[in-house]
């Protein structure tokens, strides 16, 4: 045998052995069919006011994709279906109920009414006294020291 086939022979064992120490000693990640998991198909639909068409899915995957992140689940997975339809895979969420909550519920803007109005000025008056306040505290624990 000469020495370059040593070598070679060599270099050969020492990547099987690299492989096998890898394979050992890192999990396996598994997906949605082996480590179980929620698929929620959702349906874009026309409305009274709005019409579903494909930039409509697009502007709802986003919104769904947030909402995903939020919830920091690894390796989550939403992809379009055609024109309409957006599969969202979930690994490790055991409840469906819950993701689909999560992923449904609608955004809420909330208006509440002021009870009353302030002069003008008052509130930049009413700042710089609190300012003035805090400076003449801070002046004062300097001194006493």
């Amino acid at each position: 045998m000469t020495r370059s086939m040593r070598v070679r022979a060599l270099l050969a064992l020492a990547i099987v052995a690299l492989s096998l120490y890898v394979a050992v000693t890192v999990p396996a990640r598994l997906g949605l069919d082996l480590r179980g998991g929620t698929q929620i198909v959702l349906e874009t639909r026309d409305t009274p006011t709005a019409t579903a068409d494909s930039e409509a899915t697009d502007r709802t995957l986003e919104v769904l994709r947030r909402r995903v992140d939020a919830l920091g689940i690894t390796e989550p997975t939403l992809t379009r279906s055609g024109d309409q339809r957006i599969i969202v895979e979930l690994p490790g969420v055991q409840d469906p109920r819950e993701a689909a909550d999560v992923l449904g519920r609608t955004a809420q803007l909330a208006f509440h009414p002021v009870l009353g109005e302030a002069p003008p000025g008052t509130a930049d008056e009413t700042n710089k006294e609190k300012i003035g306040r805090r400076e003449q505290r801070g002046q004062q624990g300097g001194q006493a020291r």
